[in-house]
Protein backbone atom coordinates (compact mmCIF):
# COMPACT_ATOMS: atom_id res chain seq x y z
CA UNK A 1 0.00 0.00 0.00
CA UNK A 2 1.45 3.62 -1.17
CA UNK A 3 4.67 1.40 -2.32
CA UNK A 4 6.86 5.17 -3.24
CA UNK A 5 4.30 6.99 -2.48
CA UNK A 6 4.70 7.83 1.64
CA UNK A 7 6.73 5.92 4.32
CA UNK A 8 6.98 6.34 7.93
CA UNK A 9 9.32 7.77 10.28
CA UNK A 10 9.21 6.19 13.47
CA UNK A 11 11.85 7.56 16.07
CA UNK A 12 12.95 5.11 18.86
CA UNK A 13 14.17 5.44 22.37
CA UNK A 14 14.54 2.65 24.68
CA UNK A 15 11.14 1.07 23.52
CA UNK A 16 8.77 -0.76 24.96
CA UNK A 17 7.02 -3.93 23.41
CA UNK A 18 3.84 -2.38 22.94
CA UNK A 19 5.94 0.46 20.91
CA UNK A 20 7.58 -2.54 19.26
CA UNK A 21 4.48 -4.48 17.54
CA UNK A 22 2.68 -0.92 16.70
CA UNK A 23 5.84 -0.52 14.45
CA UNK A 24 5.20 -4.51 13.47
CA UNK A 25 1.88 -3.78 12.11
CA UNK A 26 2.72 -0.46 10.25
CA UNK A 27 5.56 -2.03 8.87
CA UNK A 28 2.69 -4.52 7.02
CA UNK A 29 1.26 -1.80 5.39
CA UNK A 30 4.02 1.07 4.60
CA UNK A 31 7.79 1.13 3.84
CA UNK A 32 8.59 1.87 7.64
CA UNK A 33 12.29 3.04 8.95
CA UNK A 34 12.99 2.96 12.46
CA UNK A 35 15.48 4.87 13.94
CA UNK A 36 16.73 3.93 17.06
CA UNK A 37 18.09 6.62 19.67
CA UNK A 38 18.58 4.33 22.13
CA UNK A 39 22.12 4.32 23.73
CA UNK A 40 22.14 0.56 24.33
CA UNK A 41 21.27 -1.81 21.61
CA UNK A 42 17.97 -3.08 22.09
CA UNK A 43 17.17 -7.13 21.08
CA UNK A 44 14.03 -6.54 18.74
CA UNK A 45 12.81 -8.08 15.29
CA UNK A 46 10.62 -6.07 12.65
CA UNK A 47 11.61 -8.16 9.53
CA UNK A 48 9.65 -5.56 6.86
CA UNK A 49 11.14 -2.20 9.17
CA UNK A 50 14.37 -0.63 7.65
CA UNK A 51 16.01 -0.43 11.16
CA UNK A 52 18.92 2.32 12.02
CA UNK A 53 20.42 1.66 15.00
CA UNK A 54 22.44 4.51 16.23
CA UNK A 55 23.40 3.41 19.58
CA UNK A 56 23.52 6.60 21.34
CA UNK A 57 20.87 9.44 21.48
CA UNK A 58 21.59 12.49 18.73
CA UNK A 59 18.28 14.31 19.50
CA UNK A 60 15.04 13.96 17.81
CA UNK A 61 15.48 16.28 14.76
CA UNK A 62 19.13 14.55 14.26
CA UNK A 63 16.51 11.02 14.08
CA UNK A 64 13.99 12.66 12.34
CA UNK A 65 16.41 14.06 9.77
CA UNK A 66 17.88 10.46 8.94
CA UNK A 67 14.77 9.27 8.41
CA UNK A 68 13.86 11.88 6.04
CA UNK A 69 16.39 11.54 3.67
CA UNK A 70 16.15 8.20 3.82
CA UNK A 71 12.84 8.73 1.74
CA UNK A 72 14.01 11.59 -0.11
CA UNK A 73 17.13 9.69 -1.72
CA UNK A 74 14.69 6.95 -2.30
CA UNK A 75 12.15 8.80 -4.44
CA UNK A 76 9.31 8.91 -1.80
CA UNK A 77 6.64 11.75 -2.15
CA UNK A 78 5.48 11.96 1.46
CA UNK A 79 6.85 10.90 4.69
CA UNK A 80 4.45 9.87 7.88
CA UNK A 81 6.61 11.36 10.93
CA UNK A 82 5.45 9.30 14.48
CA UNK A 83 7.16 9.39 17.74
CA UNK A 84 7.26 5.77 19.15
CA UNK A 85 4.40 6.26 21.92
CA UNK A 86 1.54 7.35 19.00
CA UNK A 87 -1.21 5.52 18.42
CA UNK A 88 -2.68 6.22 14.51
CA UNK A 89 -5.12 3.66 13.17
CA UNK A 90 -4.34 2.82 9.57
CA UNK A 91 -7.88 4.39 8.49
CA UNK A 92 -6.41 7.63 10.14
CA UNK A 93 -3.02 7.18 8.42
CA UNK A 94 -4.72 6.63 4.51
CA UNK A 95 -7.00 9.57 5.40
CA UNK A 96 -3.86 11.93 5.79
CA UNK A 97 -2.22 10.85 2.38
CA UNK A 98 -5.46 11.35 0.55
CA UNK A 99 -6.07 14.51 2.04
CA UNK A 100 -2.32 15.35 1.30
CA UNK A 101 -2.62 14.09 -2.33
CA UNK A 102 -5.38 16.42 -2.95
CA UNK A 103 -3.24 19.72 -1.68
CA UNK A 104 -1.56 22.16 -3.66
CA UNK A 105 2.32 22.25 -3.34
CA UNK A 106 2.73 25.19 -1.30
CA UNK A 107 1.50 22.75 1.93
CA UNK A 108 4.16 21.06 3.24
CA UNK A 109 2.65 19.61 5.92
CA UNK A 110 -1.11 17.80 6.85
CA UNK A 111 -1.51 16.91 10.54
CA UNK A 112 -4.49 15.14 12.21
CA UNK A 113 -5.85 17.00 15.62
CA UNK A 114 -4.84 15.43 18.22
CA UNK A 115 -6.22 14.04 22.36
CA UNK A 116 -3.72 14.46 24.63
CA UNK A 117 -3.71 11.84 27.39
CA UNK A 118 -1.50 13.72 30.02
CA UNK A 119 -4.29 16.15 30.19
CA UNK A 120 -7.36 15.15 29.32
CA UNK A 121 -7.54 17.49 26.51
CA UNK A 122 -8.37 18.10 22.74
CA UNK A 123 -5.41 20.04 21.31
CA UNK A 124 -5.94 23.59 19.52
CA UNK A 125 -4.46 25.24 16.31
CA UNK A 126 -2.43 27.85 16.92
CA UNK A 127 -2.26 30.26 14.33
CA UNK A 128 0.18 33.16 14.65
CA UNK A 129 -1.39 36.68 13.71
CA UNK A 130 0.16 40.18 13.84
CA UNK A 131 -2.81 40.72 15.88
CA UNK A 132 -1.67 38.02 18.23
CA UNK A 133 -2.37 34.26 18.88
CA UNK A 134 -5.37 32.96 17.38
CA UNK A 135 -6.46 29.29 19.28
CA UNK A 136 -8.56 27.34 16.82
CA UNK A 137 -10.95 24.40 18.30
CA UNK A 138 -10.37 21.34 16.34
CA UNK A 139 -13.60 20.98 15.48
CA UNK A 140 -15.53 21.19 12.21
CA UNK A 141 -14.82 19.62 8.55
CA UNK A 142 -13.11 21.83 7.03
CA UNK A 143 -9.00 22.18 7.10
CA UNK A 144 -7.73 24.77 9.25
CA UNK A 145 -4.44 26.56 8.88
CA UNK A 146 -2.24 26.64 11.50
CA UNK A 147 1.35 28.27 12.25
CA UNK A 148 2.58 24.60 13.51
CA UNK A 149 1.58 21.39 14.78
CA UNK A 150 3.22 18.95 16.62
CA UNK A 151 5.65 16.47 14.55
CA UNK A 152 3.71 12.93 15.67
CA UNK A 153 0.96 12.05 13.14
CA UNK A 154 2.01 14.71 10.42
CA UNK A 155 2.46 13.74 6.56
CA UNK A 156 5.62 15.92 5.11
CA UNK A 157 5.56 16.77 1.79
CA UNK A 158 8.96 15.95 0.86
CA UNK A 159 9.68 18.56 -2.05
CA UNK A 160 9.64 21.22 -0.22
CA UNK A 161 12.07 19.84 2.27
CA UNK A 162 14.74 21.49 -0.71
CA UNK A 163 13.54 25.03 0.15
CA UNK A 164 12.16 24.52 4.19
CA UNK A 165 15.42 22.63 5.01
CA UNK A 166 15.31 19.56 7.60
CA UNK A 167 15.04 20.25 11.25
CA UNK A 168 17.23 22.02 13.17
CA UNK A 169 19.63 19.50 15.24
CA UNK A 170 20.97 22.38 16.69
CA UNK A 171 17.72 22.09 19.55
CA UNK A 172 18.16 18.49 20.03
CA UNK A 173 14.61 18.22 21.69
CA UNK A 174 11.83 20.79 22.51
CA UNK A 175 10.29 23.05 20.13
CA UNK A 176 12.15 21.66 17.19
CA UNK A 177 8.51 20.78 15.08
CA UNK A 178 7.86 24.63 16.22
CA UNK A 179 11.13 26.09 14.84
CA UNK A 180 10.75 24.07 11.15
CA UNK A 181 6.44 24.98 11.03
CA UNK A 182 7.28 28.60 11.55
CA UNK A 183 10.30 28.47 9.27
CA UNK A 184 8.21 26.91 7.05
CA UNK A 185 5.19 29.96 7.50
CA UNK A 186 7.96 32.66 6.85
CA UNK A 187 8.83 31.31 3.61
CA UNK A 188 5.36 31.05 2.53
CA UNK A 189 4.33 27.37 3.35
CA UNK A 190 1.05 26.27 4.70
CA UNK A 191 0.45 24.16 7.18
CA UNK A 192 -3.25 22.10 7.66
CA UNK A 193 -4.34 20.79 10.48
CA UNK A 194 -7.61 18.46 10.02
CA UNK A 195 -9.90 18.51 13.09
CA UNK A 196 -11.99 15.44 11.92
CA UNK A 197 -9.07 13.21 12.05
CA UNK A 198 -7.84 12.68 15.55
CA UNK A 199 -5.22 10.53 16.74
CA UNK A 200 -4.19 10.13 20.67
CA UNK A 201 -0.94 11.38 22.04
CA UNK A 202 0.66 11.51 24.82
CA UNK A 203 3.10 14.76 26.20
CA UNK A 204 5.67 14.44 28.63
CA UNK A 205 5.39 12.92 32.25
CA UNK A 206 2.26 12.54 34.67
CA UNK A 207 0.95 16.21 34.21
CA UNK A 208 1.04 18.84 37.35
CA UNK A 209 -2.50 19.98 38.65
CA UNK A 210 -2.78 23.33 40.88
CA UNK A 211 -6.12 24.81 41.04
CA UNK A 212 -7.71 22.37 38.35
CA UNK A 213 -5.24 23.74 35.65
CA UNK A 214 -3.11 20.93 34.22
CA UNK A 215 0.26 21.62 33.00
CA UNK A 216 2.29 19.53 30.80
CA UNK A 217 5.18 17.81 32.76
CA UNK A 218 8.81 16.57 32.38
CA UNK A 219 11.90 15.40 33.85
CA UNK A 220 14.63 18.15 34.89
CA UNK A 221 16.87 17.47 31.64
CA UNK A 222 13.67 18.00 29.23
CA UNK A 223 13.10 21.40 31.41
CA UNK A 224 16.94 21.96 30.61
CA UNK A 225 16.17 22.04 26.68
CA UNK A 226 12.62 23.69 27.04
CA UNK A 227 14.23 27.00 28.91
CA UNK A 228 17.34 27.52 26.99
CA UNK A 229 15.56 26.52 23.44
CA UNK A 230 12.64 29.07 23.98
CA UNK A 231 15.86 31.45 24.35
CA UNK A 232 17.61 30.19 20.78
CA UNK A 233 14.35 30.34 19.10
CA UNK A 234 13.94 34.13 20.55
CA UNK A 235 17.43 34.99 18.38
CA UNK A 236 15.83 33.34 15.29
CA UNK A 237 14.74 36.28 12.71
CA UNK A 238 11.61 33.76 10.88
CA UNK A 239 10.16 33.19 14.49
CA UNK A 240 7.01 34.74 14.57
CA UNK A 241 7.09 38.01 17.00
CA UNK A 242 3.65 37.03 18.47
CA UNK A 243 5.09 33.52 19.58
CA UNK A 244 8.24 35.31 21.22
CA UNK A 245 5.83 37.35 23.21
CA UNK A 246 3.14 34.47 24.14
CA UNK A 247 6.18 32.31 25.31
CA UNK A 248 7.99 34.67 27.25
CA UNK A 249 4.62 35.88 29.13
CA UNK A 250 3.94 32.09 29.94
CA UNK A 251 7.73 31.43 30.80
CA UNK A 252 7.54 33.08 34.61
CA UNK A 253 4.44 30.75 35.47
CA UNK A 254 5.80 27.47 33.81
CA UNK A 255 9.16 28.50 35.85
CA UNK A 256 6.78 29.05 39.53
CA UNK A 257 4.91 25.62 38.53
CA UNK A 258 7.72 23.31 38.11
CA UNK A 259 9.94 24.65 40.64
CA UNK A 260 7.76 24.59 43.49
CA UNK A 261 5.42 21.25 42.09
CA UNK A 262 7.79 18.60 41.06
CA UNK A 263 8.96 16.05 42.99
CA UNK A 264 12.95 16.63 43.14
CA UNK A 265 12.57 20.42 42.27
CA UNK A 266 15.88 21.97 43.36
CA UNK A 267 17.32 19.72 40.44
CA UNK A 268 14.54 20.80 38.60
CA UNK A 269 15.69 24.51 39.30
CA UNK A 270 19.29 23.91 38.75
CA UNK A 271 18.55 22.25 35.39
CA UNK A 272 15.78 25.42 34.12
CA UNK A 273 18.42 27.94 35.11
CA UNK A 274 21.66 26.25 33.46
CA UNK A 275 18.49 26.01 30.19
CA UNK A 276 18.70 29.43 30.91
CA UNK A 277 21.82 30.56 31.25
CA UNK A 278 23.14 28.68 28.22
CA UNK A 279 20.39 29.84 26.03
CA UNK A 280 21.29 33.54 26.58
CA UNK A 281 25.11 32.36 25.57
CA UNK A 282 23.70 30.42 22.30
CA UNK A 283 24.84 27.14 23.28
CA UNK A 284 22.90 24.42 21.08
CA UNK A 285 23.10 20.60 20.70
CA UNK A 286 23.33 17.99 23.40
CA UNK A 287 23.61 19.34 27.28
CA UNK A 288 27.77 18.45 28.02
Amino acid sequence: MYEKVCGVVIVFYHPNDENINSAKKLSELYKVTIVDNSEKDINYFIPKAHIIKLNRNVGIAAALNIGINFFIENDYKYVILLDQDSEPDTLLLSSLINYSERCTDDVCLVAPSYYDRAIDKNAEFILCTDKGIIRQPAIGKNAIEASYVITSGSVLRLSSVSNIGLMNDDLFIDFVDIEWCLRANSLGYKILGLPWLKMSHEIGDKPINIFNKKYVNHSPIRHYYYFRNIFLLMRMSHIHPQWKKWELIKLLPRFFVYACFTKNNMKHISYMLTGIYDGLLGRVGKKK
